[in-house]
């Protein structure tokens, strides 16, 4: 009797200790990884609370722990889940790289239509706040975000350090050397505008066609990524008793190891050989 009462009192105290280490984790989780993602998607111009952030976060990784009781191993499920609390900042990540890559996309008309601005007797102000207002997100947007911080007392060079920072790149960099060279010793700035949005034309033209001679390397990069995975998927579903000992011997896990070790370098390596930049 006396044994059965102090286990259950170990075990209440368990639960207790657990419940709380939980609930501190998840207030770490939402107030590090939801404010953080929150404040980066708001600079995008993307409205999510941390709530939403981090229930998108912990839904799926719930659900995933509770994939051992339909047959997955319970290792992979704790993998899986520990990754799932990073889908909101992947999720920002992938929204940002979009956002950078239009807004790239549409520098070079915007370059000529501030050129055709100043040449119908705008200054810059003026031209920069009519490009803005004529052209489509993200590009308008971040334009009306410059003469923002103009209005308020910024002078052009740090209302474009501003712009560089969110969107830091060789294109926007060079439209900035462009701007403040020109505004500060004078000269011809419309014909400089529309020179960058010819070299910025042929820069992406350059870059379309590297993307499309490493597109086979890429794909391949990623099938032989995803190969040892669904290979594995495999092998378990015909043979379970027998895959099972990678995950409960250490013989196993020191496999498990050195395969995903090689996987890691193989795709550092495949990374390097197609990033080409122009």
């Amino acid at each position: 009797m006396v044994l059965f009462s102090l286990s259950l009192v170990a075990s209440g105290l368990a639960f207790l200790a657990g419940w709380f280490f939980l609930a501190e984790a998840g207030q770490q989780y939402h107030q590090r990884v939801g404010g953080r993602v929150s404040e980066d998607l708001r600079t995008q111009f993307v409205s999510a609370s941390q709530i939403q952030l981090t229930l998108t976060g912990v839904i799926p990784s719930l659900l995933l722990l509770a994939t051992p009781l339909f047959g997955m191993p319970w290792p992979l499920a704790v993998i899986f889940s520990i990754a799932a609390l990073s889908i909101p900042a992947i999720g920002a990540k992938r929204l940002r790289k979009r956002r950078h890559k239009q807004f790239i996309a549409q520098l070079p008309d915007a370059l000529l239509a501030l050129a055709s601005s100043l040449r119908a007797g705008a200054n810059l102000s003026q031209a920069m706040m009519l490009t803005g207002q004529r052209q489509p997100d993200p590009l308008g947007q971040e334009f009306a975000l410059v003469q923002g911080r103009q209005r308020l007392g910024d002078d052009l060079k740090t209302a474009l350090e501003g712009l560089c920072e969110r969107f830091p790149s060789a294109e926007l960099r060079l439209f900035r050397d462009a701007l403040v060279i020109s505004h500060q010793v004078g000269g011809d700035l419309a014909g400089t505008l529309e020179t960058v949005s010819s070299t910025l034309r042929e820069r992406a033209q350059i870059e379309e066609k590297v993307q499309a001679l490493t597109a086979m390397g890429r794909l391949q990069g990623k099938v032989m990524c995803l190969l040892p995975v669904a290979i594995g998927g495999m092998l378990y579903l015909q043979q379970p008793e027998v895959m099972q000992r990678l995950f409960t011997e250490p013989l196993g896990w020191a496999v498990l190891g050195v395969v995903t070790v090689m996987m890691t370098i193989a795709i550092l390596m495949i990374r390097k050989m197609v990033n080409i930049d122009v």
